[in-house]
């Protein structure tokens, strides 16, 4: 499931209305995270598919060619740390793991959550968090490239043209992250993140990449 397919599924799934009251009539701005990541496992739970949710899974290293020929489980997993090369550890506390995943018939996603308001933007932090979680979940996939894993982004306001432009370390020639803008319907709702609508109500938006 790569960023566009997740972000169609809870466009279809998800009762943005119900979450756009609570977010603004809640100041949810340092604990939501939490709050989010459950209202998107409790979406794919509620749908009418075969998908198998698991919270806090860790990300599991490449099989060792005399692993796949012994066709043993590996017990290896892989471990991150900022501005390393990601390492394979046998022990679960070192190792880095995902918010939640998704298991379906064709394989398994991994998603990471991260969530911000306009309040926090001017000073870039979570911009800057966002970004760091896009490193990591590249250096992920370049250690074992069977994974698939999407960086989920939700923030809640409304933004200017000022505040958007920042959004171009997220989304570039290099990076293509989608946005999921609750305030529109049908397929204009899903666009290129730094095309998003300027101005507009404070509402909820999903942006979300994946290698």
């Amino acid at each position: 499931m790569n960023a566009y397919n997740f972000l169609s599924f809870v466009q279809n799934e998800y009762d943005f209305a119900r979450a756009n009251g609570i977010l603004s009539e809640i100041n949810l701005k340092n604990c939501w995270k939490h709050w989010m990541t459950a209202e998107l496992v409790h979406v794919f739970n509620q749908a009418d598919a075969p998908f198998e949710l698991q919270t806090d899974v860790y990300y599991p290293a490449i099989k060792s060619p005399a692993v796949k020929q012994n066709d043993q489980e590996s017990a290896e997993f892989l471990r991150y740390q900022n501005g390393k090369t990601p390492e394979a550890v046998t022990e679960k506390r070192l190792a880095s793991r995902c918010d939640f995943s998704v298991k379906m018939p064709d394989g398994e996603s991994y998603f990471e959550i991260r969530c911000g308001n306009k309040s926090v933007f001017s000073k870039s932090k979570d911009l800057l968090k966002v970004e760091s979680d896009m490193l990591r979940i590249e250096a992920m996939k370049k250690a074992n490239p069977g994974l698939n894993i999407t960086v989920v982004f939700a923030f809640f306001g409304a933004f200017e043209n000022k505040e958007i432009e920042a959004f171009k370390a997220l989304d570039n020639s290099s990076r293509c992250s989608y946005l999921l803008d609750s305030a529109l319907r049908g397929s204009s709702s899903i666009s290129r993140l730094c095309q998003m609508q300027r101005a507009g109500k404070p509402r909820l938006c999903l942006a979300a990449y994946s290698v």
